[in-house]
């Protein structure tokens, strides 16, 4: 805010952001002042929208992009900077931070309400169980808020959506890296796992015959079932809305990989899931793992 009537409420100098080659704003000069009324005009694409996402602060200025996977990325820096490095060293707070993560993580997996398995348990389990060059592909809900604070990465792949929010991501996005395993010598042999929310997966469940009768191809899907579109609820519960139409009346989806020709499997308790996840794992084929989750611990 500025700091007194006769500052602009808007400024920017130089605001650039940049998607490869593609300048979509390019060195932008704004003033507007308090109660100033102003309008955006340009054609599709001129960049109107990613200037007012920079203003607003919902996405961040960039003039010079890095376009690559994050570890890679990562690397490069790692080797180019060297030793000369002038910061400060945090490892142990870092190291702090992290156990006070593993202890309130470890905490909520005990939870029970007695309504389905909580999603600090799910994936501690996978996070115990899940080859450590697996291909991951996260689908869009709540599932994925459980993914990000619960699940523990060592060296695996992870595909998102990202801001695309594309609800039903998950599965569709693993037929596609199991095909990528399949062209790529260096890359033949790494498990593809796919993680869903019963909405998610129900959109292209169709999907699931594809990998079994045309492919047989070597996927897990991990499904939590919790009956509903918890991530939509709760966005109505937040804004004070009704709670209208996410409730879901589905089959049994192990039943489902069964009847499709595939191998299904259905956890209630989370003592059983360690040896449902790794059944699945070593099932030569498509498998799915159906969670009966609790919707209100995610």
């Amino acid at each position: 805010m500025p700091n007194n009537l006769d500052d602009p409420i808007i400024e920017t100098r130089g605001l650039a952001k940049h998607f490869g080659d593609v300048r979509a704003v390019d060195g932008i000069d704004l003033t507007i002042g308090r109660g100033e009324i102003c309008g955006f005009l340009g054609r599709n694409e001129a960049g109107k929208t990613t200037t007012i996402r920079m203003i607003l602060g919902k996405t961040q200025p960039v003039a010079a992009p890095v376009w690559r996977e994050i570890a890679t990325t990562a690397a490069i820096l790692t080797e180019r900077v060297g030793d000369d490095i002038k910061a400060q060293d945090q490892s142990d707070e870092i190291a702090e931070r992290w156990a006070i993560w593993r202890a309130a993580k470890a905490n909520r997996a005990n939870d029970d309400n007695g309504r389905g398995v909580n999603s600090a348990a799910i994936f501690a389990s996978l996070s115990r169980t899940l080859p450590e060059d697996a291909v991951i592909a996260v689908d869009v809900g709540n599932n994925t808020y459980s993914f990000g604070g619960y699940f523990e990465c060592t060296h695996q792949s992870i595909l998102m959506s990202g801001y695309l929010g594309w609800i039903g991501f998950g599965f569709p996005a693993a037929l596609g890296a199991w095909s990528v395993t399949q062209d790529f010598p260096e890359l033949n042999g790494r498990k593809v796992v796919s993680v869903s929310g019963d909405g998610g997966f129900g959109q292209y469940m169709g999907d699931f015959t594809t990998a079994v009768i045309m492919y047989g191809m070597d996927i897990t899907h991990i499904l939590l079932n919790n009956s509903k579109i918890a991530k939509i609820a709760k966005e109505q519960r937040a804004a004070n809305f009704p709670v209208w139409q996410t409730d879901l009346h589905n089959p049994s989806f192990a039943e489902f990989a069964n009847l499709c020709g595939g191998t299904g499997f259905r956890v209630t308790d989370q003592g059983d899931l360690d040896q449902a996840i790794a059944d699945a794992l070593a099932v030569e084929g498509p498998s799915l793992v159906e969670i009966i989750t609790d919707p209100e611990h995610n």
